[in-house]
């Protein structure tokens, strides 16, 4: 390939585009295989450990001009490069994975299950027996086919091979500039810090869910107690199915934004076999096609999980069309974690609550505690889950790492997790620092909303249009110089969990 990166260039967009829709069409339910390895090969400019190395040669010499955008749209299309070859690399054996979990039928009690159906059913389930059933079920599954999962993950191994780099660690911190050891303290001492607030109200919600479940080490309760519980089925009847999304397009109305982003961002809410149980974003033209893919579901996860998407899609949708490629299609995926975020937090507003969903005071005030929970909850499984996965990524996915990962989530969750999920509860790519770095962005740019526009900023539409002024400089930033930028103040991880902690003492 004599001019890898014009080439690259010419065809980014197109296959993003592509890539998008395959997503799309497989979360939807409208297509059971995602034929990956079609795509790669139509596309090799897009995998080219040559262009990698071109770029690599050229951020130098873009830096000695003083072309600082320039440098920062070369960093981001040699991140992507460096992904795009891992993920050329996986596409045999995610293709493979795909149809596995797309046609697996599952017994379950006296019912046939599809992979899908039963992870989905699992942390809805209210009768214990029933629960613990589906877990050994989908768990059963997973470990069964650990070795096809496994060779998935090895293609971390590969591209650090392919691309000549120390480690695969290395490789990842160097593409992203994200120091990974300053990133594990932080997980560290964030899980520390929020132990003794996680541990008691813990106690309260496996009770709510079942009188005799206790936390460990010395308790009962299992991970698919802790599924159920952070469902909060005790207040289903203020988060009913027809009520989140009118609520969440009402909200976005008043606040001044167009829920659809003046049809820039497409909602697919409909029944349909085979579609995934939480929704997902899929940007297939940024800024013009944005699709958000859900199910109406009744509960307080359902409609956070819908906001969260809502704030990917209306970053992705407020992006300008001049912008340069790199800076439109490509970025710190933590940048947009963090809006997600945002958005997703509302459940912890008492006021939000009662303006939009109309609870009662005293409603509002379990939910928002329960919300934070709920936060405390995952960004707890998430720091011990960046230890494990860098040990996962240095050693291999052998048997022994399914031990590694129910420690590490025994420890921080406090309940018996099923290691059958060891090689499935794992992102490409070290994707669980970008979750990490959004939540500290988060709570840097609630801060900052608060201080400038109240504490109900979510009504005044100032706070939406500096909002989208956020939104509109795409991939120009990431999330260390946009906390810098807003707050004076750098990431700061414990911070993230100290302010849930806050939400929990009230």
């Amino acid at each position: 390939m004599d001019r890898p990166l014009p080439s690259l260039r010419a065809s980014l967009d197109d296959f993003l585009a592509e890539l998008a829709s395959l997503q799309y069409r497989h979360a939807a339910g409208l297509a059971q295989e995602l034929p990956l390895r079609a795509l790669y090969e139509n596309s090799p400019e897009i995998a080219s450990p040559e262009a990698f190395a071109a770029v690599t040669e050229t951020i130098p010499k873009a830096q000695a001009k003083g072309d600082s955008l320039g440098v920062r749209r070369l960093k981001l299309l040699r991140d992507f490069i460096a992904t795009q070859v891992e993920e050329a690399l996986a596409a045999p054996d995610a293709e493979a994975v795909a149809h596995l979990e797309a046609t697996a039928r599952l017994s379950v009690d006296d019912q046939t299950l599809s992979f899908g159906e039963a992870l989905g059913q699992l942390p809805r389930e209210p009768q214990r027996g029933r629960r613990a059933l589906l877990e050994s079920a989908t768990g059963g599954f997973l470990w069964d086919n650990r070795g096809r999962y496994g060779a998935r993950r090895e293609a971390s191994f590969r591209v650090t091979e392919t691309l000549r780099a120390v480690s695969y660690t290395a490789l990842r911190e160097d593409v992203s500039g994200i120091e990974l050891a300053t990133l594990s303290e932080a997980a560290a001492q964030t899980l520390r810090a929020t132990e003794d607030a996680y541990r008691d109200v813990l106690g309260y919600v496996l009770k709510k869910v079942e009188p005799t479940l206790r936390p460990g080490p010395s308790g009962n309760a299992r991970r698919h107690d802790l599924q159920a519980a952070t469902q909060v089925p005790w207040m289903s009847g203020f988060f009913r199915r027809e009520d989140g999304l009118p609520a969440v397009v009402r909200w976005l109305g008043e606040w001044g934004f167009h829920p659809s982003a003046e049809g820039r961002i497409r909602l697919d809410d409909e029944e349909r076999p085979g579609k995934a149980s939480r929704p997902i974003t899929a940007a297939v033209r940024v800024p013009g096609e944005v699709r958000l893919v859900f199910q109406r579901r009744a509960g307080m996860d359902a409609l956070g999980s819908l906001l969260h998407e809502y704030g990917h899609a209306l970053h992705h949708a407020h992006v300008p069309e001049q912008l340069p490629l790199e800076l439109r299609r490509l970025g710190d995926a933590s940048v947009t974690e963090g809006f997600a975020t945002l958005l997703e937090r509302l459940l912890t507003d008492e006021e939000w609550l009662k303006r939009y969903l109309r609870l009662p005071s005293a409603a509002a005030r379990d939910a928002s505690r329960m919300a934070a929970f709920q936060g405390l909850t995952v960004l707890r499984r998430h720091c011990a889950k960046l230890s494990y996965e860098l040990s996962l990524h240095a050693r291999g996915p052998s048997p022994e790492r399914a031990d590694e990962y129910a420690d590490g989530q025994r420890r921080a969750l406090l309940v018996e997790p099923h290691p059958g999920f060891f090689l499935f509860d794992v992102d490409p790519q070290l994707y669980v620092t970008r979750y990490l770095r959004g939540w500290a962005l988060e709570a840097r740019l609630l801060s900052r909303l608060s201080e400038r526009f109240n504490a109900d900023w979510w009504r005044n539409p100032t706070a939406g249009r500096w909002l989208q002024g956020l939104f509109a400089r795409g991939g120009t930033d990431d999330a260390e110089a946009l906390a810098q930028e807003i707050s004076a103040k750098g990431l700061a991880l414990p911070e993230a969990g100290e302010r849930l902690v806050a939400l929990l003492n009230r």
